[in-house]
């Protein structure tokens, strides 16, 4: 049976398993709508909405959630919770993307606020110092609170650094970070801050970004044997959703021998394990390493596609994993010392033929 968490000083009750939206952007609307209901049928309450690219492009942002989500909300708005993400860091940026939200996502189905506001991808110091400044993206957050248009505020983030410091201006209500056996730095600082503070936690990525898909079942019960609120894997298969639902609900702690099972799984890809913290960056050649590794790592988009995403970035000018002169800036300034270059000419090799 669904179990249900009161999500930090929030108070809302979320299951304790979710739905990371990200593949739902790859789906057909048909698809995505039924995976959605059998979901909900399932007894998850809270749908935390990715879009992928289109997040960052003010013209696209929420059009595929209204088409799939939204379709769901007309009839089911009472049975569920949404987190809406938001990319943009700029006060007036933040408030026409709460709008658009609302207007897209939310409208004409019965509850028309957003439950959980994400400023989200706080990676850096320079980012959160500029939401925080008076024209900055949590102004805006704030007057809609004020407004009646946003319940609670959320911070997303792949840097545990950046993440604590925002939590520490006591402005977020929940936090939501990666967590596995790889990603493990969030349980020495961020974890222990969140629950002396009443703080939510969400765990985006618990499955590695596809990369522990073969011990998913795993990843998801040592996730939840700490102290954290929610998980939310994302699903794209009627099989996936029952079996991540199945692995929360009824797994249980893992016995000494599945531990070392998922250990050794986690150290067979350890060693090109992007953590996605951005202190790699800037890259002197212009390379959005992060953004590299992700496209090479997606288990969303087949290999053509791969190849079509790097080709137009390459066109258009953007730096691109060919480009990488081998510098070792990347290196140096990783905290997990990831070989940047070998990586960047691995995927040089797999997506520039």
């Amino acid at each position: 049976m669904m179990k249900y968490k009161r999500l930090g000083r929030s108070n809302l009750r979320i299951s304790e398993i979710a739905f990371g939206g990200l593949p739902l952007f790859y789906l057909e609307r048909e698809a995505a709508v039924g995976l959605l209901n059998a979901a909900i049928d399932m007894g998850i309450n809270y749908i935390d909405c990715d879009e992928a690219g289109s997040q960052f492009v003010p013209a696209k942002v929420y059009e595929d959630t209204r088409d799939k989500l939204g379709l769901v909300l007309k009839t089911r708005r009472c049975e569920v919770f949404v987190g809406i993400k938001c990319m943009f860091a700029k006060k007036d940026e933040v408030a026409g993307a709460i709008d658009r939200a609302l207007d897209y996502i939310f409208k004409g189905t019965g509850r028309e606020v957003i439950d959980l506001f994400h400023l989200a991808h706080v990676d850096t110091d320079e980012k959160l110092s500029l939401l925080l400044s008076p024209q900055g993206g949590l102004a805006a957050v704030q007057e809609a609170q004020r407004a009646g248009k946003i319940n609670f505020v959320l911070v997303a983030s792949h840097n545990p650094a950046v993440l604590l410091r925002a939590l520490q201006t006591g402005c977020f209500d929940v936090a939501e970070f990666p967590f596995t056996i790889i990603e493990n730095e969030y349980s020495k600082k961020v974890i222990p801050y969140c629950r002396e503070h009443d703080i939510g936690t969400v765990i985006m990525k618990p499955i590695g970004g596809g990369q522990l898909a073969s011990v998913a079942d795993l990843s998801l019960r040592w996730i939840m044997q700490h102290p954290v609120d929610i998980v939310i894997p994302g699903m794209r298969t009627m099989e996936e959703l029952r079996g991540n639902v199945h692995a929360v609900v009824n797994g249980g702690p893992l016995a000494e021998g599945e531990l070392r099972q998922l250990e050794q799984a986690g150290l067979a890809i350890g060693s090109e394990y992007c953590h996605r913290c951005g202190y790699c960056l800037p890259c002197p050649q212009n390379i959005h390493i992060v953004g590299q590794i992700d496209i090479y790592r997606s288990r969303l988009i087949d290999l053509a596609r791969k190849k079509e995403v790097y080709r137009i970035a390459k066109e258009q000018g953007a730096g691109v994993a060919a480009d990488c002169v081998a510098c070792g800036a990347c290196v140096e300034k990783c905290p997990f010392k990831l070989a940047v270059p070998e990586l960047m000419k691995k995927i040089a090799a797999a997506l520039g033929a």
